[in-house]
């Protein structure tokens, strides 16, 4: 980052070395080769039909809750592997707390996208995760989590 530095001065190095603080993340991009090897391995077609068939499967169950908004489509075959929703009356910081005493993890907040938080008249969401190690029955963990939330949350 530093070419030279004195008590009085300090002289930044040239691009791209002045960006480039510390050690390298060398294990990181070890990390990221073993993961990029791990999803080749599994295919990432494979990869994408199991994302959308959770999703898909989510979405059903998410929609029979009485009082839950989906943000975004509801077309699987048109969606990532994540889904934001609300639950009425129950803070998506509140669900997060509530759902982690179940066994379930989901990410709560404004997921680093406030314009859109904004634009969707929203302080903030749940957003639910899906990758190739989720399976149905998580799914369902958590659907039965988020009903058990409302009826905490009602009393």
């Amino acid at each position: 980052m530093i070419h030279v530095v004195t008590l009085q001065s300090a002289t930044w190095n040239d691009v791209p070395w002045k960006f480039e603080a510390g050690t390298p993340n060398a294990v990181g991009a070890i990390g990221y080769g073993a993961a990029i090897d791990y999803l080749t391995k599994l295919g990432m077609g494979n990869v994408i039909r199991h994302e959308q068939t959770l999703v898909a499967y989510a979405l059903k169950k998410l929609r029979r809750i009485k009082g839950v908004t989906i943000y975004g489509t509801l077309n699987a075959r048109k969606k990532g592997g994540i889904i934001a929703f609300n639950v009425d009356g129950i803070h998506p910081h509140d669900l997060a707390t509530l759902l982690d005493r179940e066994g379930v993890a989901i990410r709560s907040g404004h997921h680093c996208a406030q314009p859109l938080m904004q634009k969707l008249g929203v302080k903030a969401t749940g957003r639910m995760s899906f990758s190739v190690y989720t399976t149905k029955q998580d799914i369902d963990q958590c659907i039965a989590a988020i009903e058990k939330a409302k009826r905490v949350m009602e009393t």
